[in-house]
């Protein structure tokens, strides 16, 4: 019977870290053209789009259980690009950027055209529609913000191809102005640091004169939407505020939801 997906990605992955992992390292690189190895070695069909190896290793279904039982202790393997068609394996401190489940959800009147709503393609074309017709970002923040391109795909300095959901551009009160690189995820799909890592090095390099600002958006359950801001502190991405919103009707939100809200305002 022909393996299944996932367990012929996580087989040639597999194969990949074995082929040049020793025991004690904490980076292993290695290549594209390794998938191609591999998939020879082991008798199976080259998947079409390797691609989506990495991104399934890194959003979808993580690594291998024997990868992730050689990570050092508090750590965690992730496939970081390295350049054009390059990757590595590193082990990172152990970092979930996942809603937490005891946040106040802030309504906000739902100003969704009906036809998006109608049209759009797959969860995180629709998260990111959601999040700019609202100008959730603008919420979040306490900016002014404008979305200035959707998937970008371009270069970074020193990890090759990557591609950026959506940039938006931002100002303050104050005039200080920002470039904020959104990561969308929807469904099971998991918010990856790596690719916070990419949006930083893509905006720095474009946008050197902006404050650059990552933002994540998460789908949750009940309609819900949870919101990060993240950084780089000491080489790790670290969570520096997290938001829950959900989008209702105006009728819905009541006098104890407004009540709610400034008391939160009153003590931010």
């Amino acid at each position: 019977m022909p393996s299944t997906k996932p367990n012929r990605y996580a087989a040639l992955l597999e194969w990949v870290f074995d082929r040049y992992y020793t025991e004690g390292t904490t980076v292993v690189p290695w290549e594209r053209a390794d998938l191609e190895e591999g998939a020879a070695a082991l008798g199976m069909k080259l998947p079409k789009n390797l691609g989506d190896i990495v991104y399934a290793a890194r959003f979808r279904q993580g690594l291998p259980d024997s990868v992730t039982a050689k990570a050092p202790e508090g750590k965690e393997w992730v496939i970081r690009g390295t350049g054009h068609s390059k990757y590595a394996f590193s082990a990172v401190r152990l970092v979930r950027i996942r809603p937490q489940e005891n946040l106040v959800v802030t309504k906000i009147p739902d100003a969704t055209p009906e036809l998006i709503r109608a049209s759009t393609l797959g969860d995180e074309q629709a998260l990111l529609a959601l999040v700019r017709y609202n100008r959730l970002i603008d919420v979040f923040l306490g900016v002014a913000a404008y979305s200035l391109q959707n998937h970008l795909r371009t270069t970074a300095p020193g990890i090759g191809q990557t591609e950026v959901d959506e940039v938006y551009v931002a100002v303050d009160r104050y005039g200080v102005q920002y470039v904020l690189p959104i990561q969308a995820k929807g469904g099971r799909d998991e918010i990856g640091i790596t690719q916070v890592e990419q949006d930083l090095a893509v905006c720095e390099a474009k946008f050197p004169e902006l404050k650059v600002r990552p933002i994540a958006v998460q789908f949750m359950d009940n309609d819900q939407i949870a919101l990060f801001e993240l950084a780089l502190s000491n080489d790790e991405i670290v969570i520096v505020r997290e938001q829950h919103y959900q989008l209702v009707p105006a009728t819905d939100i009541t006098d104890e939801d407004r009540a709610l809200y400034h008391q939160s305002a009153q003590g931010a």
